[in-house]
């Protein structure tokens, strides 16, 4: 999704083919096959944010990516990331443990309320009924 809030592939429920898309000043090179696994690379640099949003309809099979930034901007990330003590390179889990469905809501049932009506007695007689 572009910082503008628009899909650049695969939004609104749709699945967009492998091809080449523009995005943030790049080109976004987005391939799948017929397996699970999907693809998009960027060249770079991008002039705009993306957000890249995954939606899982099974359990989390991994995700894997990786980016590099300018020289003159890791030098400076680089410095600011060791005297943190955080490591360069975090490792991401490949299997996560599926979560059980949450309970579904219990609505409590409703007495169904009837509007007044006419009093409730016998219905007049009719032509060809007998007289009560």
């Amino acid at each position: 999704m572009g910082g503008d809030g628009r899909y650049v592939l695969n939004g609104d429920w749709a699945v967009s083919p492998p091809g080449t898309y523009e995005a943030a000043g790049t080109h976004v090179v987005y391939t799948r096959d017929t397996g699970p696994q999907e693809t998009l690379q960027a060249a770079g640099p991008t002039s705009h944010n993306l957000l890249l949003q995954v939606l899982l309809q099974e359990p989390n099979p991994g995700i894997e990516f990786e980016f590099w930034l300018p020289q003159e901007r890791y030098s400076p990330f680089q410095a600011r990331v060791q005297a943190l003590g955080w490591p360069l390179q975090q490792p991401q889990p490949r299997e996560v443990e599926p979560q059980p469905p949450a309970a579904p809501a219990v609505i409590p049932a409703r007495t169904p309320t009837l509007a007044p009506g006419p009093s409730a007695g016998p219905p007049p007689p009719g032509p060809g009924d007998p007289l009560r």
